[in-house]
């Protein structure tokens, strides 16, 4: 499976039309129409819904969360027992780090899913070292 992971840097970019990404995160989106599988973990939901019910108000983030959970390009990706306990192994180990327990996850689910790519505008990324799109 042709898979791409989407971290909460580029949902929000989506639904500000005033982040700098926005104009970038919107043509990614638009090009891949179908041609790949967007996961997005319950973990990125959760920081996406309150990420944006913060600066953007409430009708803004139940909008992004409407389109979110109805659309077609992306599956949320719901943790069980064994992705949340290797979340907490990552978060554990990588105390050097600055990765929240959100980017942790998504590592995770990179690791046990074999997914190199990451939707995303956030160089923790980069550091995980896994492909950032859009490049």
């Amino acid at each position: 499976m042709n898979a791409i992971i989407v971290d909460t840097s580029a949902l929000y970019a989506l639904a500000d039309r005033n982040d700098p990404h926005h104009l970038r995160a919107a043509a990614f989106l638009r090009a891949q129409s179908g041609a790949h599988t967007l996961w997005v973990s319950n973990h990125v939901f959760d920081e996406t819904m309150t990420l944006t019910k913060v600066r953007l108000g409430m009708h803004a983030c139940l909008q992004m969360g409407v389109r979110l959970r109805n659309s077609r390009l992306i599956d949320l990706v719901v943790f069980g027992q064994e992705e949340e306990q290797m979340t907490w192994r990552l978060f554990s180990q990588f105390t050097d780090k600055a990765w929240s327990y959100t980017d942790c996850a998504s590592l995770a689910l990179s690791q046990l899913r074999d997914v190199r790519q990451v939707f995303a505008f956030d160089h923790h990324f980069v550091q995980m070292g896994l492909r950032m799109l859009p490049e």
